[in-house]
C-alpha cells in the first residue's frame, strides 16, 4: 500500500521515516544533521553551539580563525606558527593594515557597521589588483569610506574624513578617481542626497520635525528644477533648514547652523539664495 507524502513522518528517537497511515518503515538508519546535543533555552543554545559568526569584510581572514590552547609549550609553539601563517605575504600584511586602518577611522567617525563591509570588500578587491600602494593608503581608505557612505545613504562629513585620515582634498579626489575609472571595478561616484543631512541636521540643532519635513519638500522642489546640481549636498540640506525653520518660526542662526554642519556661512548664504531666487514660497497669513 503506497502512502501520501502527507502521511510520511520522521521518527527521531530511532532515525526512521514511517508512515503513520500503515505503521511500515520507509527508510531506516536516516542520519541526523543535526547537532548532537540538545538546547532548552537560548542560553543553553549559545553555550553549546560550536558554530563562529558570519563571514565579514573587516579583517583580512573574515572571521575565520583557530584558537590554539596555549598552556603548553607545544600550544604555544603552535600559536606562534599560526600567527605568522595567517599573514603570509606582502598583500595579506597590506591589507591587514589598510582594514584595521578602515576600522579605526569608520570607529571614529562614528558610521554603522554596513560602511566597514561595503569599504571592506572595495578594500579587498583593490589590494588583490595591486591599486593601493603603501604612499597612499590613507587616502584610498578614505575614499572607499565616502563611495560606500554615498551609496548606503548614509550622512558622513567628509571634512572630519579628511582630518582623520590626514589628507587634502585633491588626495581624496585622485583616489575616487582611480577606484571608479583605473581599477577595473564597477563602482561608480554617486552625488549623495542632500535628503540624508536632514534629519541629522535637525537633531543637532533641535529642530521640530515639522521643519525638517518642509525642508525636505523644499529639497524635492529644488531637485525637480535642477537647482541641486552641482551643489553641495550638506550646503542644500542646511539652507532647505535654515528656509524651513525661518518660515515655521523656528529660527536658528546662520552662524549656529553653519557650525553643526561643517560648512562656511557663506555657503549657507549661497545656497539660501539659489534657492529663493527659483523657487516662490507663498506664506499663507
Amino acid at each position: 500500500m503506497s502512502c501520501s507524502e502527507a502521511s510520511i513522518v520522521y521518527d527521531e528517537l530511532f532515525g526512521e521515516y514511517v508512515c503513520i497511515d500503515t505503521g511500515e518503515v520507509i527508510e531506516e538508519r536516516v542520519v541526523d544533521q543535526g547537532p548532537e546535543w540538545r538546547a532548552y533555552n537560548h542560553d543553553e543554545y549559545v553555550d553549546r553551539a560550536r558554530v563562529g559568526s558570519r563571514l565579514t569584510n573587516k579583517v583580512h581572514d573574515r572571521g575565520i580563525n583557530t584558537i590554539i590552547d596555549t598552556s603548553s609549550y607545544e600550544g604555544r609553539r603552535l600559536q606562534a606558527i599560526h600567527r605568522r601563517l595567517r599573514v603570509g605575504n606582502s598583500k595579506q600584511r597590506k591589507l591587514v593594515r589598510a582594514l584595521s586602518l578602515m576600522n579605526d577611522v569608520i570607529g571614529k567617525l562614528g558610521l554603522p557597521s554596513t560602511v566597514n563591509e561595503f569599504s571592506g570588500s572595495v578594500i579587498r578587491k583593490l589590494i588583490s589588483k595591486g591599486v593601493i600602494k603603501d604612499r597612499n593608503v590613507n587616502a584610498f581608505i578614505a575614499a572607499t569610506i565616502v563611495i560606500a557612505c554615498n551609496y548606503l545613504k548614509t550622512p558622513v562629513n567628509r571634512d572630519e574624513v579628511l582630518r582623520i585620515c590626514e589628507i587634502t582634498r585633491q588626495e581624496l579626489w585622485k583616489a575616487m578617481l582611480k577606484i571608479t575609472r583605473d581599477s577595473g571595478e564597477y563602482i561608480t561616484i554617486k552625488t549623495p542626497d542632500p535628503q540624508i543631512y536632514i534629519e541629522k541636521l535637525r537633531s543637532e540643532l533641535r529642530l521640530s520635525p515639522e521643519t525638517s519635513a518642509l525642508a525636505s519638500k523644499i529639497l524635492g522642489i529644488a531637485k525637480t528644477r535642477g537647482l541641486t546640481s552641482g551643489k553641495g549636498p550638506t550646503g542644500l540640506a542646511t539652507a532647505a533648514l535654515y528656509i524651513a525653520s525661518i518660515l515655521l518660526d523656528d529660527k536658528r542662526t546662520q552662524k549656529e547652523i553653519a557650525e553643526k554642519s561643517g560648512i562656511t556661512e557663506v555657503t549657507v548664504r549661497n545656497r539660501y539664495r539659489d534657492i529663493i531666487d527659483n523657487i516662490t514660497i507663498v506664506v499663507e497669513l
